[in-house]
This record gives C-alpha cells, sequence and structure tokens, in this order.
C-alpha cells in the first residue's frame, strides 16, 4: 500500500481511538446526567447552567458521529459511481462474495473467478485515489498477513505492494492461489481497460490518479 501515514494522520488516529473508547462513554454519562438535573426541579437555580452542559455534551457526541457516518456515505458513493463505470459483463463482474471494503470504506478489492480479472481501489482523500487493474499475470506475489490482512506485490516502483484488511481476505487469497493455476482467455487488456476508465473518471469526477 502506499505510504501515507504522516504525523497529522497519527494524531487523528489517536484523537479517534480515544474519542470511540473513552470520550463516547463519558459524554453519555454526562450528557444523561446534566439532562436529568436541568429537568429536576431541585436543581432549579442551576437550571441554565445544568442545560447549557447537557446540550454541549450531546453535541460533542451527535456532531463528530454525524461527521464520520456521512463521510462513510460519501465514499460509498464514490466507490459505487466508480465501480460503475469499470465492471462490465465482458471483463470484470465479480460475485458479491468475492468483493471486499476495508471497515471505513476506503479501500475495495474484488476478484472475478470466471474471467481472472481483479480490482483494487483506494480513496485517500477526495483529490487523490488509487485504481489498479490485475489479470492473472501482471503481478508479482500474494500473502496472507494473519487471517485478514491481504498483500499484493505488484509491478511498480512507486507502489510494490497494496495492502486491503478484512475478515473475509482468507478466503479471497485462497481463491486467488486457485485463480493462478487456471487458464484465462482475455478479450482484451484488462489493466489498460480499467486505466483508460479511470483517466475519464478523473475527469469527471475531480480527483486526479496518484503516480504509479
Amino acid at each position: 500500500m502506499r505510504n501515507k501515514k504522516t504525523i497529522g494522520g497519527a494524531l487523528m488516529f489517536l484523537t479517534l481511538f480515544w474519542y470511540v473508547w473513552a470520550g463516547i462513554p463519558i459524554l453519555l454519562f454526562y450528557g444523561t446526567a446534566f439532562t436529568m438535573m436541568a429537568n429536576d426541579h431541585r436543581y432549579n437555580p442551576a437550571r441554565n447552567q445544568d442545560i447549557i452542559f447537557a446540550w454541549l455534551c450531546w453535541a460533542a457526541l451527535v456532531i463528530p458521529l454525524a461527521w464520520y457516518v456521512i463521510r462513510y456515505i460519501n465514499k460509498r458513493c464514490r466507490l459505487a459511481k466508480i465501480l460503475s463505470v469499470i465492471k462490465s459483463a465482458e471483463s470484470y463482474d465479480p460475485a458479491p462474495e468475492n468483493e471486499i471494503r476495508e471497515m471505513h470504506s476506503s479501500a475495495y478489492f474484488g476478484i472475478d473467478t470466471k474471467r481472472g480479472t481483479m480490482l483494487y481501489i483506494r480513496l485517500f482523500n477526495k483529490k487523490e485515489i488509487d485504481i489498479f487493474g490485475f489479470n492473472i499475470n501482471n503481478w508479482r506475489h500474494c500473502e496472507l498477513t494473519g487471517t485478514n490482512k491481504l498483500r499484493f506485490y505488484i509491478n511498480s516502483t512507486e507502489v510494490p505492494f497494496i495492502d486491503i484488511q478484512h475478515r473475509r481476505a482468507w478466503l479471497l487469497y485462497e481463491k486467488i492461489c486457485v485463480m493462478r493455476n487456471q487458464q484465462y482467455h482475455y478479450p482484451y487488456h484488462f489493466p489498460g481497460y480499467v486505466e483508460h476508465n479511470t483517466e475519464r473518471l478523473s475527469e469527471k469526477m475531480g480527483f486526479k490518479m496518484l503516480p504509479c
């Protein structure tokens, strides 16, 4: 996978981690407590203050979650638009069980066992994206790390390998090993077909392909 790790990205991950495991329970506790106090007549002298704290707690809980859900939906929509252009009955039309997406929907990987083609997509942000098409011959090696990370070694000096993590990665790995021993007939060069359609998509969707 292309190295995009930065200090900012690490801080974002750390912030998200602590928000999920510590922030959400704390905000739920205090949001509920301040809401109950605001509605309890015994705390009338401080009712306005309790209402403000309650609203702040609920806002700090709801706004980040809403932002994450909207971001997730946007990624799913972008992936769907890309797939609608690249998928075809002639070259790449995988069964649903042969498609995987990472939990946050930043990456997609699918294999078409009938046609001997594979597709990898990773969304880094709104403006940067990786899209690679593979037939059975234009990659070097494939391995499974643990039980849930699939690593593909490809023919690129800029991107020597790509990773995708999913609970069904082991199943696709086994199918790819079987595919490597099959004979496939390709009506046209699938990697070139993917590259051509990616150029069209980049003009329509406003992203740029990262150099390979």
